[in-house]
């Protein structure tokens, strides 16, 4: 390791060159209190952020073993690190009266385990990137100097030292993480799929995943499905419990029905202090399934949903690469299932409509007419109790899910109440499973074939050539993308980064061979990040750019592979 004073003197002797000179600054080097790794400079094209990493010993950063003794609380507080160093780089940048020189990975509102900050018991680190200063195409060594020597230490000071940290907002971060990993671990005992506390703020302002606090709207639970949980840090905190089973919500557009199951759907991540949504969890593999037209379907048993095709395929072993929305959500909820997820979410907004429920007036006009979907209304049931798969369908079709339903809630305003009573004597139903009995079946576990894998291998982990052109749902395949916009739940463009890299690690490693499942192969993912974190991923080093996906959408990534076969 050099001394801060030749990186220096290597700057000094730059002034003037080709941007590719800045690749003589690879190395590491110890300046007064912390340590700085160069791992790679980019150089194309020029002007493109290179990796930085810098470590503080823990014996100068002083953060308390108790803030991360927890996993939980350790992912929350390098998510606390990451956000006050960007912080500090945008004050740096105002202070300067210019764009900021440095960059780093903190995604939205949610906690999500990252790759930008590792606290280990010796050190902390962060892992940013630089803008090395250049006027065209050469060096401008003083701007570096003022860059490295100036910036880069104030950036420490501001944010890896816990004493010039807040720490009441430190301890917030880390509690309220705590509470909601808490809250989740409580939910099946209690027999719930999810919870939402009294008082959340479920609204989210158009476009963006932030609270509407211009027009607060609490949430208030209904007394048939009040529920009281204890949490380590905030207590006691009562809410809406949501019970296992079939759950339907109705309500008017605009009532707040749709609102009610993304915050449902996105409660499989905890969020940040005053979301809104702090103490609103659901159990982890939770599922969003919606209609997605055109996708490409690859050996997806339907027969579930589909009695028959009008080409006359198999519908066990189905294959289109332009599938319509019915079979295209048809497959999604078989593609889910198979991936391992114990509820389903639906909206019909986002739905078929012709696979949510079969129209009653039809039914009595043609009772004999031959009928090739068989609706969702009919399945769900008979899913649950064969598979223990819950479900939670966001419909107008409420007589058709009322002999099907355990739990049915009537959004308005939204403002929540029961009305299973209610739907039941109107449908003249007396219980849930009073209606039609049918059967869900098995659920299909495919083998992927390798070949569909062959042309990741090799390949290098690529970031966004256009920035801000391109979704957060964007997977970067070598010169290849993969458009995952229809996955929900994927909500962190490092999320994204880490699939492509799961991908890509899986070709290289040769796992798929031909004999393992998919479900197995995403255990194999899980496995590996579980033993050497995201950065077992990536082959070239500590990327500090990844965030923590799930398997559902690690699955739902190699579902949309165009080049994927299955055994038939």
């Amino acid at each position: 390791m050099l001394p801060w004073e030749r990186l220096r003197d290597k700057i000094l002797t730059l002034e003037g060159k080709p941007f590719q000179a800045y690749q003589a600054l690879d190395g590491e080097y110890r300046f007064e209190r912390f340590t700085l790794h160069v791992d790679h400079v980019v150089v194309e094209p020029p002007g493109a952020p290179s990796p930085l990493r810098v470590r503080l010993d823990q014996a100068e950063a002083r953060f308390p073993a108790s803030l991360w003794a927890s996993r939980p609380g350790k992912i929350a507080l390098e998510d606390f690190i990451a956000r006050r160093w960007l912080e500090a780089i945008r004050k740096v940048a105002r202070s300067r009266g210019g764009r900021p020189q440095f960059a780093v990975d903190v995604g939205g509102q949610q906690i999500l385990e990252r790759t930008a900050c590792r606290m280990a018991e010796n050190y902390v680190e962060i892992r940013c990137t630089i803008f090395l200063p250049a006027e065209g195409r050469k060096i401008v060594s003083k701007a570096a100097q003022t860059v490295l020597f100036e910036d880069l230490p104030q950036l420490v000071d501001s944010a890896l030292i816990y004493p010039n940290l807040n720490p009441n907002a430190a301890q917030r971060h880390v509690e309220v993480a705590e509470d909601a990993e808490a809250l989740r671990l409580q939910l099946s005992a209690r027999g719930l799929v999810a919870f939402l506390a009294e008082g959340a703020v479920l609204p989210r302002e158009s476009g963006s995943d932030r609270p509407i606090l211009s027009r607060l709207v609490p949430l208030s639970a209904p007394p048939e499905l009040k529920v009281t949980l204890d949490l380590p840090h905030r207590g006691v905190v009562s809410g809406v419990g949501i019970p296992r089973g079939v759950t339907v919500i109705m309500g008017n557009p605009f009532s707040g029905r749709s609102t009610l199951l993304r915050a449902i759907a996105t409660g499989v991540y905890p969020h940040l202090p005053g979301d809104g949504r702090e103490h609103c969890t659901t159990v982890a593999d939770a599922a969003l399934v919606r209609a997605e037209e055109g996708r490409r379907i690859e050996g997806v048993n339907v027969s579930a949903f589909l009695s028959s095709l009008p080409g006359g395929e198999d519908p066990a072993r189905y294959r289109a690469e332009h599938a319509g929305d019915i079979v295209s959500q048809a497959a999604g909820i078989g593609e889910a299932l198979e991936a391992g997820c114990s509820v389903l979410l639906i909206d019909e907004d986002t739905s078929a409509p012709g696979l949510l429920a079969r129209d009653p007036l039809w039914r009595q006009l043609a009772p004999e007419a031959r009928q090739t979907v068989i609706p969702l209304a009919e399945i769900v049931r008979p899913l649950y109790e064969e598979h223990g798969v819950s479900t939670i369908v966001v419909t107008s079709h409420s007589s058709e899910y009322a002999a099907c339903a355990d739990t049915i809630i009537a959004m308005d305003g939204f403002h929540l109440r029961t009305v299973t009573a209610a739907i039941r004597q109107a449908a003249h139903v007396t219980s849930p499973g009073a209606g039609p009995k049918g059967s869900f079946g098995g659920v299909h576990h495919r083998v992927p074939l390798p070949d569909g894998f062959a042309f990741l291998r090799g390949r290098r982990l690529r970031s966004d050539p256009h920035p801000g052109t391109h979704e957060i749902r964007t997977v970067f395949l070598g010169r290849d993308t993969l458009d995952l916009a229809a996955l929900e739940q994927l909500v962190d463009p490092g999320q994204a980064r880490a699939i492509a890299a799961a991908l890509i690690w899986v070709a290289d490693h040769g796992l798929v061979d031909g004999m393992r499942t998919m479900r197995e192969l995403l255990g194999l993912i899980e496995l590996e990040i579980a033993q050497r974190g995201l950065e077992g991923l990536a082959p070239d080093g500590a990327p500090g750019d990844l965030a923590f996906p799930r398997r559902q959408e690690i699955a739902a990534a190699i579902n949309r592979l165009r080049t994927l076969r299955v055994k038939s």
